[in-house]
């Protein structure tokens, strides 16, 4: 008992100052290494999911930095204090971002989210995508609906260790399994388009309004999952669905009639108090969107969506938001998850099962936007670019996974395969679209209405 001395956690302002220096350090290393691969011809975006990565304990950790000495003025200690997960010995990674600090970090980054997504939503053109719904429908429920099936034909392969937690149940292993297999990662394939100037066009508004309706999907088929997975009751998780569905309705339906007219004495769009008006809401909307399970990727974009016909809105909020959303705050996010990414864990007896779950993924979404996507009106070329859009993860797979470990349904194994499938298919997007859209391009440009006929 004497020689026990309690460590205490960091306090308020030196969790701050590391906050500081943590943000910098993020914010350098998702420039330098974004540029790198803009050089190499891939997206920013992947460079920047990297940098996290090489922040991390991958490279940082306690594998590699066996002897490492903290000087004091890090009080590595007490930056460890309270952490469940730290290291018996502090490393670099666990240093430079404490415990303490990690958390505003991601709370930061999950903002940025949430502006990005209604951006995002704001952009959005119905227009564009007049005749194209039955497309759009088929292509988001089949890119979700054969990942999910697929999930139940590898996970039996994926079951026990080192992929499966301990006393986890099949049922609730498989669903999970397939909701890592049916993500599509909305911002990230939003950034592609984007950096690419495709955003606004007819191919680029079908792919993102699908990438909704994968993302809405997806997010119930994990709650399911959870429910299972923890013991939940069904009618629990109908109360969910139903509640949903209720927030959609209001958020599409309501408020894009409401808060318009409620401003209308304002003179300019971009006037202070619309501004405010238009946070407040989407805050609020992630707020739902979160406790619902949606996540505040779900809870940006349904606000941008339902603002998008607000004339002068988007150029009004643009001058606000898009170079610190974009820049800053989004970069913080994508690299937040390469922080907790350990690829040192990865053993030669797991490559097997992780290369089954990669291509089990890619042909899962992939092919299925092609099928669905010809299924629904769509042509050949159309649907493969849609395809392989859909077949981008990014960093929401590690959402999906994160749950799973919170549940104690997967282990940190399947965890970093979930990470290799964030990059690998990520970094296939690019190259794949640049060599495959042109030949689409004059299919969707045909199928372009005027814009004189545009209706929603």
């Amino acid at each position: 008992m004497g020689g026990h001395v309690e460590v205490k956690p960091l306090e308020s302002s030196a969790v701050l100052a590391f906050l500081l220096l943590d943000v910098a350090i993020v914010l350098i290393a998702a420039r330098l290494v974004g540029a790198l691969f803009v050089r190499v011809g891939q997206p920013r975006v992947v460079g920047e999911i990297v940098a996290g990565v090489l922040l991390g304990p991958t490279l940082l950790g306690s594998q590699l930095w066996a002897d490492f000495n903290a000087p004091s003025w890090m009080n590595c200690d007490r930056g460890l204090a309270g952490n469940p997960n730290a290291a018996a010995l502090p490393s670099p990674t666990e240093c430079f971002f404490p415990f303490q600090a990690r958390s505003v970090l991601s709370s930061l980054g999950q903002i940025g989210l949430l502006l990005f997504m209604f951006l995002v939503g704001l952009e959005f053109d119905s227009k564009r995508v007049t005749g194209k719904w039955r497309g759009i429908i088929l292509v988001g429920a089949g890119v979700v609906a054969a990942p999910v099936a697929l999930g139940f034909v590898v996970a039996p392969m994926l079951s026990g260790e080192p992929f499966q937690a301990s006393g986890a149940s099949s049922l609730g292993f498989s669903l999970f399994v397939g909701s890592m297999l049916a993500v599509t990662a909305f911002p990230v394939l939003a950034r592609i388009l984007q950096e690419k100037q495709m955003a606004t066009t007819l191919m680029g508004s079908v792919s993102i309004a699908a990438a909704a309706l994968v993302t809405v999907l997806m997010f119930v088929t994990m709650a399911a999952a959870s429910t299972i997975a923890t013991g939940g009751s069904a009618s629990g998780l109908v109360v969910r669905i139903l509640a949903t569905i209720a927030y959609l309705v209001v958020m599409l339906f309501v408020v894009p009639r409401v808060l318009p007219s409620m401003s209308a004495a304002s003179t300019e769009p971009g006037s202070a108090g619309v501004f405010v008006s238009v946070l407040i809401l989407t805050l609020a909307s992630g707020y739902a969107a979160q406790q619902l399970g949606l996540t505040v990727i779900v809870g940006g974009f349904v606000v941008g969506i339902a603002l998008s016909g607000w004339d002068g809105l988007r150029a009004a909020v643009a001058r606000r938001l898009d170079e610190l959303t974009a820049a800053v705050l989004l970069p913080i996010f994508l690299a937040y998850s390469g922080l907790t990414t350990d690829f040192t864990m990865l053993s030669g007896d797991a490559i097997g099962g992780i290369l089954v779950f990669l291509a089990a993924g890619v042909v899962a979404k992939w092919a299925g936007g092609l099928v669905f996507g010809r299924l629904g009106g769509l042509s050949w070329s159309e649907s493969n670019v849609v395809g392989i859009l859909m077949n981008c993860r990014g960093l929401l797979v590690l959402v999906v996974a994160l749950v799973g470990i919170q549940n104690d349904v997967i282990t940190p194994v399947m965890q970093l395969g979930a990470v290799l499938m964030a990059l690998i298919t990520t970094g296939m997007t690019g190259p794949l679209f640049d060599a495959f859209h042109r030949e689409a391009a004059p299919a969707f440009a045909a199928a372009e209405p005027a814009p004189a006929e545009g209706t929603a």
